[in-house]
């Protein structure tokens, strides 16, 4: 790939993470009502099982997506050493 598509894939994986943490972020109110309610003794409003494999994919998700970040950065710099040293 060239430095141009690398780029471009760094921003979209930047972006695609920053929507996920957003979901995240917008479906914490679950956890609480579910943790609210579970003190309570009253009945979960959402299913505990289906909430946490929903968010566990989005972690897993970004995860994925920063090892994925950090190769590419890698790769970047790389490149820009090797024009360093050709421009020496």
């Amino acid at each position: 790939m060239n430095r141009t598509e690398l780029e471009e894939q760094l921003n979209a994986l930047y972006t695609e993470n920053a929507n996920l943490e957003a979901q995240l972020s917008s479906g914490d109110y679950k956890v609480i009502k579910n943790s609210e309610a579970e003190r309570a003794g009253e009945e979960l409003p959402y299913n505990p099982q289906e909430l946490h494999s929903e968010r566990q994919a989005m972690r897993d998700a970004i995860n994925t997506n920063e090892a994925e970040i950090e190769r590419i950065k890698h790769e970047l710099e790389e490149m820009d050493e090797e024009v360093v040293e050709v421009s020496d």
